[in-house]
């Protein structure tokens, strides 16, 4: 029985143990965020941008922003992180706004090719004029490529995102809807 009972005591002191340490780990780990991005295929992706654009010509005509990601990419799970931030998601809120999951780059390789996107996180500013013209087709404005954990744009904050995104929303990219 004695030696049953220090069995007993050493496996609860064990689990008492495991427990206050898984414990302490979830309250102190960052929540893990699924990559929400759905795989379109070639034709809900025109079905969304179509869409997207033409959120944008209401009430104002707005250049719109499209994302360029994969749920592999770390630079894109960094920025994923980094638009939950209070002033890069305010800002965000301002434009009409679409993440496009391109796969291990074999989806939408050919608007991928169009575009001249060889890296992802990117971003896109575009101008559409005519909502039913594919994307490539769309006035180009401005386009960044966000390695925010592997590359040179290691040192942009949110903030700097969002004074980046402002800056176009706020200069040029606001005239009557076309008539």
């Amino acid at each position: 029985q004695t030696r049953m009972a220090r069995g007993t005591r050493a496996s609860l002191s064990i689990l008492l143990l495991c427990s206050m340490t898984l414990a302490c780990t979830q309250e102190s780990a960052q929540p893990l965020r699924p990559y929400d991005t759905p795989l379109r295929s070639d034709v809900e992706l025109q079905t969304e941008l179509a869409a997207l654009c033409r959120s944008s010509m209401t009430p104002v005509k707005r250049a719109v922003l499209v994302e360029f990601s994969a749920a592999w990419c770390s630079d894109c799970q960094r920025l994923s992180e980094m638009k939950q931030a209070d002033a890069l998601a305010r800002e965000l809120a301002e434009w009409p706004y679409l993440t496009v999951n391109v796969g291990r780059f074999d989806h939408h390789r050919d608007t991928l090719d169009r575009l001249g996107i060889e890296s992802i996180a990117h971003w896109a500013i575009l101008d559409p004029a005519d909502c039913d013209e594919p994307i490539a087709q769309w006035g180009r404005i401005a386009d960044r490529t966000l390695e925010v954990s592997s590359g040179e744009a290691r040192s942009l904050t949110p903030s700097d995102l969002a004074d980046w995104l402002a800056a176009f929303r706020k200069t040029n990219l606001q005239s009557p809807r076309p008539g």
